[in-house]
């Protein structure tokens, strides 16, 4: 079997095709898109699903350095983070904004093919990359668990056949940030084929420690990074019929500065308990009048902290991934993809924010391994796919609190330690057919029978050794009697149902309906406040409608993808804090909207792409601080949001100078899903420039950056304390100017 050639054959623009010969000016003629959205390759414009990608030198035009940073131009995508310890992905509105360690996310994301269940470990470093593919909607019929919002893929660059070649790149930029990485493959044989890439990366962080109320903090600065990440890949073609890819990474971060807050005063509405900046009870003195607090950080600066303490995270992830390719026989294929992950993380952050001895402790031990077949077939106007999955997970996850402030009293050294023990097991068999009714039309069917049985082990230990209180158990699920409380058995169906017309050569519309399942888990209270009776949350299940059109315009030289849905949630899974706890329920939700992509190259060299998606969600009931509910929008969902990008590249100093200047707009959003008051995020925009260097063989390449050059100071999360007096955020970052030099053989 010939060996897959990548990072050729996708690019979004045709600027972005990977330097395969002797660099030129890009032509105004738009490239394929190569895509695997159905788990084989085509062109994006023959799928029809809502997909956006990235290509390898589309990613490193942009500077997208780690997992987290695509979310800038793809349209419906937004995050929130405040620690590389956990990432949240937002899809059309869909995420799980809960920061417990050990829930999934409704947006699934795969690595070379694996899923990674995980939410402590997709925040990682993005280098020697293929593409970036990101599926919105359902995709539960092939890609099966979790994947009610949709998917984000990241492919590695594979060993080719090609001989040795690789690359170096270092780069600097603001707040002591260094990078360095690089890669190095090629054929040792006919047959065999490897690559091993790696990249280290240091930055002390953007927020500092600032002043307010006559105390300066002393605390460390934070939002930084301390890692490196290695890979490698063994390409082997064991016959001609047969390929066998391996890949194994490695990933360490030390000492990474984190977990500082930005807090702002805030109390809570009375009349909802819900945090509020404006009307708000004074936590100091609770029977006098409303107060008007400020939305400023109390610092006054988004990028100071008011805390002492020193809180960091460790994080080591381990991963071995085995695909075997095989065609089996005239015009079936197997495919088998094996993997085993684990990931050990230790995160502590300092909750009082300055304003007491408040410090989060997490311990999360993740293991997991699956395997998946699938055999695939293609004769003349019928495709189809079946396959089989098992997927096998444990998470060992420990959280502690300590502190007056947070446990009452007047005890600094109480504390409440609340340990889970989930065993996880998940067997799926489905299956996907594509029948061409008529030259232009084809019917897509598909069906997929998953089975999730899982079981928890929790108890909670409270102590204050200094004081005379020993280690004491204070709960057990084990001891509650409710049946069924400490384990799940879900099995449900997955499926699909689509019509696709080509109503011209280079123009499909597409109307679909999909099913989607998401099982159901554990809010693995750390204090108490959770009734026993609400801390398993049921699975949900989502109805989704979807119309679309793709299309090539003015001979080639544009291409306009657009997309329109309505979500019908049964149970949809709502997050919240109830008396200071946080807790996962289901409530109905609805939601509908879409998104446009418009790229364009008018003239050689010059490049254009335009996005836009639109939001408009609710939610029936979310339960407030008090433990009553309100009816609220998804939280990350801004009602409209805009991207931006233009390239420009030409001759120039003895080979090819690029200028590039991307950009977004969100709407007006709430952060949490209660819709609080403190959680509302005003409209923002963030832009970025580049200008970029390389010579014409395309070996030394050199890019001068500045990211948020108007430096727009945005929240990309938020936790509403308001019963405490005050609130937790993390603002993205401010305006960073760096430079990457990097050379390419």
């Amino acid at each position: 079997m010939k060996p897959k050639q990548t990072g050729s054959r996708l690019s979004l623009l045709a600027v972005t095709l990977t330097a395969a010969a002797a660099p030129q000016i890009a032509s105004a003629q738009l490239e394929e898109v190569v895509v695997t959205a159905q788990k084989r390759e085509q062109s994006m414009q023959d799928v029809g699903i809502s997909v956006s990608a990235f290509s390898a030198q589309q990613l490193e035009n942009l500077g997208i350095k780690n997992t987290t940073s695509i979310t800038e131009q793809i349209p419906g995508l937004q995050l929130s983070a405040w620690s590389p310890a956990f990432t949240i992905f937002s899809l059309r509105g869909v995420s799980q904004t809960n920061f417990q360690d050990n829930l999934e996310a409704p947006v699934a994301v795969y690595v070379d093919g694996a899923y990674v269940a995980s939410m402590n470990a997709i925040n990682a470093q993005l280098f020697d990359m293929d593409r970036v593919e990101v599926l919105r909607g359902p995709q539960g019929t092939l890609f099966g668990r979790n994947a009610t919002g949709g998917l984000i893929h990241f492919i590695t660059r594979k060993a080719t056949d090609q001989e040795l070649n690789g690359y170096v790149e270092a780069g600097g930029a603001e707040f002591s940030t260094y990078s360095f990485e690089g890669a190095l493959g090629g054929s040792f044989t006919d047959r065999l084929r490897g690559r091993i890439a790696g990249r280290w990366e240091q930055s002390d962080g953007y927020v500092t420690a600032g002043s307010a109320l006559g105390r300066t903090a002393t605390g460390r600065d934070s939002y930084g990074a301390n890692g490196f990440a290695l890979r490698g890949s063994l390409q082997f073609d064991a016959t001609d019929a047969v390929t066998v890819d391996v890949i194994a990474a490695y990933s360490r971060d030390h000492d990474v500065p984190t977990g500082e807050y930005i807090v702002s005063l805030a109390g809570f509405n009375p009349d909802t308990g819900l945090g509020a900046f404006n009307n708000a009870i004074d936590p100091a003195d609770p029977t006098g009048p409303p107060v008007n607090f400020p939305r400023t950080p109390i610092t006054g600066d988004p990028w100071k902290h008011w805390s002492d303490e020193n809180p960091y995270m460790n994080r080591n992830v381990r991963s071995l991934n085995a695909q075997v390719t095989a065609k089996v026989g005239d015009g079936l294929d197997l495919v088998s993809i094996t993997n085993v992950m684990s990931m050990d993380k230790f995160y502590i952050e300092d909750a009082g924010g300055g304003f007491g001895f408040f410090p989060y402790n997490t311990i999360n031990s993740y293991e997991q391994w699956s395997q998946e077949l699938r055999l695939s077939g293609d004769r003349d106007r019928f495709r189809w796919q079946v396959g089989a999955y098992y997927l096998d997970m444990q998470w060992d996850t420990f959280q502690s609190v300590q502190g007056a402030l947070i446990l009452g009293g007047t005890s600094d050294t109480q504390k409440m330690s609340t340990r889970g023990l989930i065993d996880s097991k998940n067997w799926s068999v489905f299956g996907q057919t594509e029948f061409d009714l008529a030259p232009a039309w084809t019917l897509i069917t598909g069906l997929r029978w998953s089975q999730d049985d899982k079981s928890l082990r929790m108890n909670r230990v409270f102590e204050d050794v200094p004081e005379g209180v020993q280690p004491t158990e204070v709960f057990n699920i084990a001891d509650v009697g409710i049946p069924g409380i400490d384990s799940i058995d879900y099995g449900d169906y997955a499926a699909r149902a689509q019509i696709n017309f080509k109503a011209a050569e280079k123009t499909l519309l597409y109307a679909a309906f999909n099913r989607g399942i998401k099982g159901g888990n554990w809010s693995l209270d750390p204090l108490g406040g959770v009734a026993p009776e609400n801390l398993k949350h049921g699975p949900e299940k989502l109805k989704a409608y979807e119309v679309g059109v793709k299309t090539d315009l003015f001979n080639g030289l544009a291409r306009l993808n657009a997309a329109a849905y309505y979500y019908d949630y049964k149970d949809y899974q709502a997050f919240s804090l109830v008396g200071l706890t946080p807790q996962v329920t289901n409530s109905d939700a609805t939601s509908k909207g879409g998104e446009i992509e418009l790229t364009a190259s008018p003239t050689q060299g010059l490049d254009f792409i335009l996005g836009a998606a639109f939001i408009d969600s609710t939610v029936d009931a979310v339960p407030d601080v008090f433990g009553g509910t309100v009816r609220a929008d998804f939280p990350l969902a801004p009602r409209t949001s805009l991207n931006f990008l233009g390239r420009y590249e030409w001759p120039g100093l003895g080979g090819l100078v690029s200028v590039q200047v991307d950009g977004r707009w969100n709407d007006d959003q709430f952060l949490e899903g209660t819709n609080s008051e403190v959680s509302f995020e005003p409209s923002y925009s963030v832009w970025n420039a580049a200008l970029g260097y390389r010579t014409n063989d395309d070996k030394l390449r050199v890019s001068v950056f500045v990211r948020n050059f108007t430096n727009e100071a945005y929240r990309i999360y938020d936790l509403d304390l308001g019963l405490l007096g005050f609130i937790e955020q993390a603002y993205a970052p401010p305006r960073q100017v760096g430079a990457t030099v990097a050379y390419h053989w």
